[in-house]
């Protein structure tokens, strides 16, 4: 039984075939780092097996959809995995739903040293260091379901440090029970480690970020295993853009200057933190106050945004700011409800509405006929108790902001 310490890299998730989505409209300038990233992203994945000097990548499936990407996705993904036969590292391959292993056109030739694994039950493999047996892969591309059959992967009965690696839906307490020492999975695009100890199921999620969903530093698994068998695994940032969602809190004394500094101060740290990636950011502003009551009626808000990206957006790199929306507040003062005013009068009528589930809001008896039968009656039907709040929470914040007063602009 080998005791030998030994590194691999784990990635998963590629999706060549997906360029990022998710905004109205791309800025120029932008333009290739969207249709780039996922091969950019791919690229700095092998280059962390080659500087990490790991003996082998493990993939766990939906690298590419050849059918999508035509030559130009197999073409590249061979050419990466030369590169890594050139230094002997071994690719390990799991397909999983988008990259089945006949999926992969016959016509262009996957180097030596790559190993896929077939669909099915598992198959399995016993890597070598200078002709030794180092550690035993079992794994399977993925099948019609998407729960993976932890009863099919077994430990190595010499007592090989096992990984089996494929793609889909686990359920931890049935991988703990089988013995082996770490699960090399595929099939969600976050990080994640459903299972930590004694043995490890892990998730590397995509290398890139593909939508506004996709928040947070996105990368590949440098997975080290020491003399006693204990893992260890560490995120290797591999994205080229990096989705964030940022939430500014505001209160009553907030100018349109401090609210300026805020987002200044905001934006230098996620810059700082993130050297040499381009950034997509988009804003909430929430909280009370005059600066709120301005920014809702929506000429402030396409201002401050205009700000940020002239002074963030371009780079390089680019810190673009997609959006600035305003949240509701949840709860408003409960002074405002006592006030003696037309604003104090309205809020009390709505709050009759939230206590009383059983009056009806008749928002159709504002429409006429012809509005009715289109979209704004549909619009109009409130179906459900959470869905009733949501609206008269709107209806309370734009009877604020429409019945306070102009606040001077400071």
């Amino acid at each position: 039984m080998s005791n030998r310490p030994f590194r691999f890299v784990h990635a998963a998730d590629f999706h060549l075939e997906t360029p990022p989505f998710g905004l109205t409209e791309v800025p120029d300038h932008l333009r290739e780092l969207f249709i780039e990233s996922a091969y950019w992203a791919a690229e700095r994945v092998v280059e962390t097996v080659l500087s990490e000097e790991a003996e082998l990548l493990v993939l766990s499936g939906d690298i590419l959809d050849p059918r999508q990407t035509g030559p130009r996705g197999p073409l590249f993904l061979a050419e990466q995995f030369e590169r890594l036969a050139e230094r002997g590292v071994v690719v390990y391959w799991a397909g999983g739903r988008v990259d089945p292993p006949d999926a992969w056109p016959s016509s262009i030739r996957l180097p030596e040293g790559v190993h896929v694994f077939p669909r099915g039950r598992p198959e399995e493999c016993i890597h070598r260091r200078d002709g030794s047996p180092l550690l035993r892969l079992i794994g399977a591309s993925r099948g019609r379901g998407e729960l993976v059959r932890a009863v099919d992967f077994d430990p190595d009965p010499g007592g090989l440090f096992s990984v089996a690696v494929t793609n889909g839906t686990v359920e931890p307490d049935a991988l703990q029970t089988r013995g082996i020492e770490y699960w090399a999975l595929g099939g969600r695009h976050d990080r994640s480690t459903p299972l930590s100890s004694p043995h490890v199921a892990h998730y590397p999620g995509s290398p890139q970020g593909r939508s506004p969903g996709q928040c947070g530093t996105h990368g590949c698994t440098l997975v080290q295993v020491d003399h006693q068998r204990h893992v260890r695994t560490s995120l290797v940032p591999t994205d080229v853009m990096r989705w964030h969602d940022e939430r500014i809190v505001v209160d009553e004394e907030t100018t349109r200057d401090g609210l300026e500094t805020l987002l200044r101060e905001r934006m230098h740290t996620l810059v700082e933190s993130a050297p040499g990636t381009a950034l997509l950011v988009a804003w909430t502003v929430a909280g009370m106050g005059p600066i709120v009551g301005r920014l809702r009626r929506g000429a402030e808000a396409a201002e401050l945004l205009d700000w940020l990206r002239v002074e963030y957006g371009f780079g390089p790199p680019a810190a673009w700011s997609i959006s600035l929306r305003v949240e509701s507040a949840d709860v408003l003062p409960p002074e405002w409800f006592e006030q003696e005013t037309i604003l104090g009068d309205f809020l009390r009528s709505v709050r009759q509405y939230e206590v009383n589930s059983d009056m009806p809001l008749e928002l159709e008896s504002y429409l006429a006929e012809e509005q009715l039968a289109g979209t704004l009656g549909f619009a109009a039907e409130v179906s459900d108790r959470r869905t009733r709040q949501e609206v008269l929470r709107e209806v309370a914040m734009l009877g604020v902001d429409l019945l306070s007063g102009e606040e001077p602009q400071t």
